[in-house]
């Protein structure tokens, strides 16, 4: 596995009131970077059950979302155009965003120089076991922003590591939260 920039392997708790229920990672991308992904694997040295898969293209601002099984990516993935660098669509991207909430969000944007070309990412991923469902947040300064939500087909249950490939060149920070 040459690829994964980074693997931490989640803590086995039997008691479901112990289990992780937020993971948090920032890092730094390499120059011009074109894509990165957070695996939530199911093993710690396979890749064949990943339960979630978010990745990144940067050039596109897209977030792929999917899983795979048995080896085999399924086909029901999501992709969804997000600035995942400052958390806001773009609304000739999203028709459903209102017009002067898109407004409203690039001017803060304009105001805090926010860009795309952004080096460093900071993501918050939080499990919710009761329906199988990831929640993922993009962390500031000044908060978190809602990215996105997905549905797995796995039990998170069933997460055993956390792998990070792609154009990234190093975590500076990896944090789990528990209940």
């Amino acid at each position: 596995m040459a690829d994964v920039k980074f693997l931490a392997v989640l803590p086995s708790n039997a008691n479901a009131s112990d289990r992780v229920t937020r993971m948090s990672i920032s890092g730094s991308l390499l120059e011009n970077p074109q894509q990165f992904s957070v695996n939530f694997v199911n093993s710690t040295n396979c890749t064949d059950n990943i339960t979630y898969h978010f990745k990144v293209v940067i050039p596109t601002q897209t977030i792929i979302e999917n899983y795979k099984r048995n080896g085999e990516w399924s086909s029901l993935h999501q992709e969804k155009y997000l600035n995942i660098f400052d958390g806001t669509g773009a609304s000739d991207k999203n028709p459903n965003m209102n017009q002067s909430f898109a407004r409203i969000m690039n001017e803060i944007d304009e105001e805090l120089q926010l860009s795309s070309t952004e080096t460093s990412f900071c993501l918050e991923f939080a499990f919710d076991y009761e329906n199988s469902t990831m929640r993922v947040y993009q962390g500031r300064d000044a908060g978190h922003n809602f990215i996105t939500e997905y549905e797995t087909l796995f039990s998170l249950s069933d997460i055993l590591a956390i792998q990070v490939w792609g154009d990234v060149q190093k975590v500076n920070q990896f944090a789990l939260a528990y209940n």
